[in-house]
């Protein structure tokens, strides 16, 4: 063998004995938990009926109706930044908690530095993750600043109040009233029994409604709302734009007098929900449901 030849072999084994050095580090880092958050759980017992409130400033917002007659809350802190940071911020922050028979409330407090002449650079990422499993019939109050928010498969109330939030509500019966900035709102397979009231500013919004209640309220700025219903449902509809505004509608309308582009005034198969429609600078669409949502 030549002097050349046994360098090349000798690089080659240097990168190799490197190669399964490093193989066995990277597993341990691909299995390891992360261990910059923190859980814990909480549980408490609510009537039927009763209400869970929820004020979480960002992270999630999970809540998912069960067999159960308990409320139970597994809350996960992560941070991503300096230990010295993580430390102060893992101390700082609150979950709050308040259980009454007919009510369960939790409060998230994020904390702020409060200091005028720091020259150190704080730059990290950290938010409060709730999953909350509810009894079925229980009414739900979410306040928020951007989470993710979502709401299954239960029998109540729903209010939503939030900023730059995704929000998606999935299989529940009950009213919902949602006022939003931002993102989009997403409601399927619900049936409504209450009104419906989606207010939101710069976001999409929509719905595919198994039922439709009394009354149906859709504001929009600059956004789309798309309401799909069952093509026997029946509608008075009063929509009202703006000039830059469009309405559609699957639905054959029966039209009322005095309507024009920007106003629509009609009823579709005779009438029933009392809808009204607003949209400046957005779209709204009347769609029928076709088969299964």
């Amino acid at each position: 063998m030549t002097k050349q030849s046994k360098q090349v072999l000798g690089c080659l084994i240097a990168v190799a004995g490197l190669v399964a050095l490093s193989t066995p580090t990277l597993r341990s880092q691909a299995s390891a938990p992360d261990q910059r958050a923190e859980s814990f759980q909480r549980s408490f017992a609510v009537s039927a009926g009763g209400t869970l409130q929820i004020d979480n400033y960002k992270g999630t917002i999970h809540v998912t109706g069960s067999d159960s007659n308990q409320v139970v809350v597994d809350v996960t802190k992560r941070f991503e930044g300096s230990e010295a940071d993580r430390k102060w911020w893992m101390e700082h922050v609150e979950v709050n908690f308040r259980n009454e028979p007919n009510r369960v409330s939790v409060e998230v407090k994020y904390p702020e530095r409060n200091c005028m002449f720091c020259w150190e650079d704080h730059d990290y990422s950290a938010a409060v993750e709730l999953e909350i499993r509810v009894p079925r019939q229980i009414n739900v109050n979410l306040e928020s600043y951007k989470p993710d928010i979502r709401v299954s498969a239960i029998q109540g109330d729903i209010k939503i109040k939030s900023y730059k939030s995704p929000i998606a509500i999935d299989s529940t019966t009950g009213s919902i009233r949602v006022d939003t900035y931002k993102e989009t709102v997403r409601l399927r397979d619900v049936t409504l029994r209450g009104p419906l009231e989606v207010k939101s500013y710069k976001a999409d919004a929509e719905i595919s409604a198994k039922a439709l209640g009394q009354s149906v309220s859709l504001e929009n700025y600059k956004g789309t709302i798309v309401l799909q219903a069952p093509q026997d449902a029946g509608f008075d509809v009063d929509y009202e734009g703006g000039r830059r505004a469009s309405f559609h509608s699957d639905f054959s309308l029966n039209m009322q007098a005095g309507h024009t582009d920007h106003a629509v005034r009609a009823t579709v198969n005779q009438g029933g929900t009392r809808l009204r429609l607003r949209s400046e600078r957005g779209s709204v669409s009347l769609v029928k449901l076709s088969g299964g949502i």
